[in-house]
């Protein structure tokens, strides 16, 4: 997928703007959790809410904790503080943890 391509075009919801995300950067899987650790949105997969409430107190606590697998980053939402957890079996360079924020960026305020 180019990298100019929106991750809200032609997409019906939150949640397909996710796995736009993930198919774009070829990642396992993309949530977005409250601070305090619910799922505010999720690309999909069976283990999200224990996911975001595991990994947004590892945020809270030391942002920049390191998990083999796993990249973390703050967001914030009309006052709201957010985390986005991003799953890769690949390294994920700083250059594209910085597209994928904007792009989350992008589909919340398109989505909220």
């Amino acid at each position: 997928m180019p990298e100019e391509t929106s991750v809200t075009e032609g997409t019906a919801d939150i949640t397909q703007s996710l796995g736009a995300v993930v198919a774009k950067y070829s990642l396992d899987r993309f949530t977005i959790a409250t601070s305090d650790g619910l799922v505010f949105a999720s690309s999909g997969g069976d283990d999200t809410g224990a996911e975001a409430a595991r990994y947004s107190e590892i945020f809270r606590n030391d942002p920049f904790s390191e998990t083999p697998g796993v990249v973390m980053f703050g967001l914030s939402h009309k006052g709201s503080e957010l985390v986005g957890i991003i799953r890769s079996a690949h390294p994920v360079s700083e250059e594209t943890r910085k597209k994928i924020e904007r792009d989350a960026d992008e589909i919340i305020h398109r989505w909220i």
